[in-house]
């Protein structure tokens, strides 16, 4: 009788390991899936499961509201990519226009409607801000930019990105954001890439903005207008870094003035000639984002 009582305890022993064997406890593939779709610690995965009484759907929902309301942002684990790929987001409206980039760790997320939806959510947000702060021209850097609402007292962008992050499952980041004012004239731009033209905020891996003015006080020509376009793709191909002056001559392959540069249709006359000839077309001031590049620590002043 007590070989039978052991064997009879062996089998109770042996049963879990051989459930175990076949298929996770129910819990575990729930942790698991919710770990997945939503992008946060274990721990907090963990406990929206215990609060929803082991429902995915309401775990899920729990955890988005809390995102929402906390700022949650999925954790880099050490090693994890960076957001290296992503978009460049364009947008303007009467004499001033804004930039931002927005980063993912994959091309495929960036090709995703709900990416590009968070391109263009922080594009009109950071519009509305500059709306509300003096100058021609300013930066905002990513701790900045994760400030900003979108929209008139809408929610955090960085509320947003958490949210975004969960449903993506990758990494993301607001990289930065600019903008142009040009009083008296109007701010010229491009971006350039694989997305369509056709929405207001224009997608791209690269974009500029480029202050302009034209000769005299009368609202810019439309033939203005698609030169300062022109040279918005100009800053694109060439990447000034400084502005230069319209009597700069012309400068050698990696001359960094931008009016000193030859221009794309005519290489052998700097492009400040070329704007007086052509109409007289003034450049005050210009921004150029690459996707990925490192951003400028310093923010210029406003």
């Amino acid at each position: 009788m007590q070989r039978a009582a052991l064997g009879a305890l062996g089998a109770a022993r042996a049963a879990p390991r051989r459930w175990l064997s076949a298929a996770p406890p129910p819990v575990l593939r729930e942790l698991r899936e919710l770990r997945a779709r939503t992008g946060q610690p274990v721990l907090r995965c963990r406990e929206a499961l215990q609060r929803a009484g082991g429902d995915l759907r309401q775990a899920e929902a729990w955890l988005e509201e809390e995102s929402r309301r906390r700022g949650w942002a999925r954790a880099a684990a050490p090693g994890a990519a960076r957001a290296r790929e992503g978009l460049v987001g364009v947008l303007s409206e009467g004499s001033a226009a804004v930039m931002v980039e927005v980063g993912c760790e994959t091309d495929f997320v960036a090709r995703t409607p709900d990416f590009q939806q968070l391109v263009e959510m922080a594009a009109r947000g950071v519009l509305g801000h500059c709306q509300g702060v003096s100058g021609t021209k300013h930066l905002l850097r990513e701790d900045e930019l994760a400030q900003v609402r979108a929209g008139d007292g809408g929610d955090l962008l960085s509320d947003h990105l958490a949210l975004a992050m969960g449903r993506l499952g990758e990494r993301l980041a607001l990289r930065r954001a600019g903008w142009l004012r040009a009083p008296g004239g109007f701010v010229a731009t491009y971006a350039h890439g694989w997305v369509p033209p056709g929405p207001a905020v224009a997608m791209g891996t690269y974009g500029a903005l480029v202050a302009c003015g034209g000769p005299g006080r009368e609202p810019p020509s439309a033939e203005l207008r698609e030169l300062g376009r022109r040279v918005a793709q100009h800053v694109v191909g060439m990447a000034p870094t400084s502005l230069g002056t319209p009597e700069d001559e012309l400068g050698g392959d990696s001359e960094p003035r931008l009016l000193a540069q030859g221009t794309l249709l005519e290489p052998g006359v700097p492009l400040g000639r070329y704007l007086r000839e052509h109409g007289g077309l003034q450049v005050w001031d210009f921004l150029r984002f690459q996707c990925g590049e490192q951003p400028p620590q310093d923010s210029p002043p406003a």
